[in-house]
């Protein structure tokens, strides 16, 4: 007998609109929208502390940092420190 799963209304929602569009959200677009769902919690002058992992790539976590800033119009600034990446919004 086949598995059923119900799907929720954001399911067949988010399903559609990517049969819209043709394709749907490549791996790198969902990993910068995590990001940019970080950044959006953040009022102008708050900040984020950011512990990276053994297999995280310092660069690559400050390169994503600035797309998704980018791509919602925020303006970020980032403080030095050791081990973990700390950013704030400042525009």
């Amino acid at each position: 007998m086949p598995t059923f799963e119900k799907l929720t209304k954001d399911d067949v929602s988010d399903i559609l609109e990517s049969k819209r569009r043709g394709r749907s959200k490549s791996q790198r677009q969902r990993v910068i929208d995590g990001y940019k769902a970080q950044l959006q919690a953040l009022e102008v002058g708050e900040g984020v502390a950011v512990k990276l992992d053994d297999r995280d790539n310092r660069q690559t976590v400050k390169n994503r940092m600035k797309r998704a800033a980018s791509e919602l119009g925020y303006q970020i600034d980032f403080i030095r420190s050791r081990g973990m990446i700390r950013v704030f919004r400042t525009a």
